[in-house]
């Protein structure tokens, strides 16, 4: 009997201990990161925030290449709203030239923090997404600290409001770490005409905290700062 039960513990023991052949997939560590808001002046971007949410936005820096200025505000948990704008006097490229027509701020991006490129390429690929090459990006902020990062972003341009996907270098320390807090993300809900093949993209990833809703294109984040709360579409 003894023999017999020494038997049985052994053979627990070896399955706990021996690592598991399955080809189960797993996707990779995913959340949202930042919502971009733009507007055609910084100074602006920055003055209209605070108005509505009495936090005062910090400058973030300059992106090399682009022609853009940021300003960010933390919205806690590992994520945080950054303000873009265009640099006085320097060419933008097309793609960021409707920039310089909003008079107010205005949510013109969304963004998915990844854990490792790679994997979350490959878990979309498997969900039958394909997907940009990533691209490698860097500033260097007011304080001369270098952060850098990889992008890449859904190549099915029939999802008017995809987000871009983005992995820290792990070098960088993340903008919500310094950024003013004091505000946090209530509601982030996506509207677009392929919300199934949008809502499938956040699912390969494992992201369950943005509402997808089909409809026209539009993105819509509510922001809760202290005792105030404003919308921004």
């Amino acid at each position: 009997m003894e023999r017999a039960l020494l038997l049985v513990l052994t053979l627990v023991v070896y399955l706990i201990a021996t690592p598991s052949t399955s080809t189960t997939s797993v996707a990779p560590h995913a959340q949202f990161d930042h919502l971009v808001v733009g507007i055609r002046s910084l100074d602006a971007g920055i003055r209209e925030f605070a108005q509505l949410t009495g936090v005062t936005a910090q400058i973030g820096g300059k992106h090399p290449g682009r022609g853009t200025e940021n300003a960010l505000a933390s919205l806690g948990g590992g994520s945080y709203l950054e303000i873009i704008a265009p640099q006085p006097d320097v060419e933008l490229s097309p793609h960021d030239e409707p920039m310089r027509g909003l008079t107010h701020l205005k949510v013109i991006a969304w963004v998915i923090r990844v854990s490792d490129v790679d994997e979350a390429v490959a878990s979309l690929k498997t969900a039958g997404l394909a997907t940009t090459s990533p691209e490698p990006g860097a500033r260097v902020t007011p304080a001369g600290t270098r952060l850098e990062w990889r992008t890449f972003g859904l190549a099915d341009r029939t999802i008017a409001t995809a987000p871009f996907f983005i992995e820290w270098s792990s070098t960088t320390k993340h903008p919500s770490t310094s950024a003013p807090g004091g505000c946090s993300l209530d509601a982030l809900t996506v509207s677009d005409p392929a919300s199934e093949r949008l809502a499938a993209a956040l699912s390969a990833l494992g992201v369950a905290t943005v509402s997808v809703v089909k409809g026209e294109p539009g993105i819509e984040a509510i922001v809760r700062c202290g005792s105030k709360t404003t919308t921004l579409k």
